[in-house]
Formats: C-alpha cells, sequence, structure tokens
C-alpha cells in the first residue's frame, strides 16, 4: 500500500462531502480488496468508532455479459444505479464497441492494467477510453457513504477529478505525475446526510486514459445504539449531579 491521499473539495460547504484515496500496487489487488472489504463491514476506522455501517450494497459486475469481441453489456443498470459515459469517442488501443460508452469487460487482467480486483478471471466496468464515467445512485434506502475500487487511472497523462453531488474534488489522482500502469485506488466517500440519490462524477480531462471501477459500495453510516443500561446509568449521574448542585446552591 503506498498511501492515503488527501483530497481538497471544491463546492459548498453546507453540501460537501469528504473523500480519501488509498493507493495500491497492482500486484496488492489482496490488500486493496481486503480494504474494500473493512470499509464495508465498517471496520476500517474511516466512520469513527461510534458508527456502524448498515443497509450495504455492492455491485462486482458479475450478473453481466462481459465484452467478447462482438458483443457485452454497456452502460449497465444495477443494483447500486446506473453508469454511463461522460462523453467523448475513445480510440485508444483498449477501446473497443466503437469506443463510445462505458463497457463490462472480463480481459486477460495484465493486458492494459484494468482487471476484475478479485485478482481471477471475473468482471469490472472499463471507462473504454471515455472522459470518464457518471453513477447515479438511485432506488436504494437512504446513503451516507460510498466506496469503489479504480484500476488504471491517470497511467497515461490524464488528470482525474471526482464530483461527489455538487462537490468536486480536483485533480485528485495524476496531477503530480503519471500513476503506475495498473495501479489500485479504493476510493471512500462519506455525506454529511443520509440522501435516496446523489450523482457521482469520475472524470479525465482527456480521452483515452482509460480506467476500470470495481466493488461500487453503498451504506448507511448510523450511530451504534447505546445499551438501555448505559443509559439508565446516563440518567442516573445526570441526576446525581443536578442533585449535588442544588445542595451546594442551598
Amino acid at each position: 500500500m503506498a498511501g492515503v491521499v488527501a483530497a481538497v473539495a471544491l463546492g459548498s460547504a453546507a453540501s460537501a462531502a469528504t473523500l480519501s484515496v488509498s493507493q495500491f500496487d497492482r500486484n496488492d489487488y489482496a490488500s486493496a480488496q481486503a480494504a474494500l472489504a473493512a470499509f464495508q463491514a465498517g471496520t476500517d476506522g474511516s466512520i469513527g468508532p461510534k458508527s456502524q455501517m448498515k443497509a450495504v450494497r455492492s455491485e462486482t459486475f458479475e450478473g453481466f455479459a462481459a465484452w467478447d469481441g462482438a458483443s457485452g453489456a454497456v452502460d449497465p443498470m444495477t443494483g447500486v444505479g446506473r453508469f454511463s459515459s461522460l462523453g467523448g469517442v475513445g480510440t485508444g488501443g483498449s477501446a473497443v464497441n466503437g469506443g463510445t460508452s462505458l463497457q463490462v469487460r472480463s480481459d486477460d487482467p495484465w493486458v492494459w492494467g484494468r482487471y476484475n480486483t478479485s485478482g481471477v478471471d471475473g468482471n469490472w466496468l472499463d471507462s473504454n477510453d471515455t472522459r470518464g464515467m457518471r453513477w447515479e445512485v438511485a432506488g436504494l434506502p437512504k446513503f451516507n457513504a460510498l466506496a469503489f475500487l479504480l484500476t488504471d487511472v491517470a497511467d497515461v497523462g490524464a488528470v482525474f477529478s471526482i464530483k461527489v453531488g455538487e462537490t468536486l474534488f480536483s485533480q485528485v489522482i495524476g496531477a503530480t505525475g503519471r500513476m503506475a500502469n495498473g495501479s489500485i485506488q479504493l476510493v471512500r466517500i462519506l455525506l454529511p446526510e443520509a440522501v435516496h440519490g446523489l450523482t457521482v462524477e469520475l472524470a479525465n480531462d482527456r480521452l483515452n486514459d482509460g480506467f476500470g471501477i470495481d466493488g461500487a459500495t453503498v451504506g448507511h453510516v448510523a450511530p451504534v445504539p447505546v445499551p438501555p443500561a448505559a443509559l439508565l446509568l446516563l440518567s442516573g449521574a445526570a441526576a446525581l449531579f443536578g442533585l449535588r448542585r442544588r445542595r451546594r446552591a442551598a
């Protein structure tokens, strides 16, 4: 694991989300997957010690037909919302199916540096060398936490930004130079309040620097309930404190 990137948000403070990016080497996909699993379980420390993760849904794109040289699922509607291209036509060597839409892929995992993050013969969603992805999260219970794994982002010279609702995290990856081919990033997003719908945009500032996304996760962070016995203890302590103050005043 290479470290955590602190992202700068540009937008309304009232609606601002928080974002963190953990980076992993392409050969360390097991650690990246374990880090995503820890976020999904609420055990990675990012949601706070007095919170818990609930109502978690995750999309691995395994239920979609991958590109087989002639056809495959494009711009899929999934269990965590719809994914679609931000536009532009990909013409790079990795672009398939005309390069106009996002494409579910399951290619040899080391050909283009994008791959299923389980590391074995599985699907991911590819930007297909377009300008990026729009993720419209909708049709779910209220949520305030999202995460996903990126592969191969910003390795050809693009600068990568993330927009969460109206909050722009500008130049999150690639601003200081090219990333290594096939690198992995775990992106975590926490919202200031729970919502029923949200649009997340993953954008390159140029075409033909493709990236993949996998393990798209939506969840709800909630405070850990205080046990009834602890509530009684707290109310008793408060009553005792009040009684002492009244005696002192008398």
